[in-house]
């Protein structure tokens, strides 16, 4: 298996010339109150008192989670990795293309390989590990996301050694 996961590497070019994040493990949770105080105060139309229960019930916690969701859910679409010139460029975060078309298919062939369930427990444990990153690195950048790339790999491995199956097959 990890010959194919090498392969499927090497058909990837972004992934063995991508240079590391710098700044993807920096947390700054004063800037996030900060910013999700000013954003619930804005949409209130009013200016925040510095009582307590304006501290305790003006929902800043809550805009601090939707706007980190918004990321996860932001890095979850299939778009940002397979098909360029997604959406999000309208909002100004440059999207390049991840992988190529052809490795879509390769996806898909690798979820109905039978041996998907030997990887079944590392793929979901990885992807919620990974998610849960995102969530708190808040990463959108195309240098950040290479660590959610990690389960796509692995089940287009799966659909590559599957495609070779088939060729014995059929001879």
């Amino acid at each position: 298996m990890i010959v194919w996961i090498l392969i499927t590497v090497l058909i990837t070019p972004w992934f063995w010339s991508l240079p590391l994040p710098k700044n993807s493990l920096d947390i700054n949770f004063r800037k996030d109150v900060e910013v999700a105080k000013s954003s619930v105060t804005w949409q209130r139309g009013k200016v925040p008192s510095p009582t307590l229960a304006d501290k305790l019930f003006l929902n800043w916690p809550t805009e601090i989670v939707n706007q980190r969701l918004t990321i996860v859910m932001e890095n979850l679409d299939i778009g940002n990795y397979f098909f360029a010139g997604h959406p999000r460029e309208r909002v100004g975060i440059v999207e390049k293309q991840k992988f190529f078309f052809f490795q879509f298919v390769l996806l898909l062939i690798g979820f109905t390989n039978k041996k998907i369930k030997k990887y079944k427990k590392f793929l979901v444990l990885y992807s919620l590990t990974a998610l849960l990153a995102v969530f708190i690195f808040k990463w959108r950048t195309f240098e950040e996301t290479v660590f959610l790339t990690i389960p796509f790999i692995v089940v287009m491995a799966l659909g590559l050694q599957k495609i070779f199956s088939w060729r014995k097959k059929i001879k």
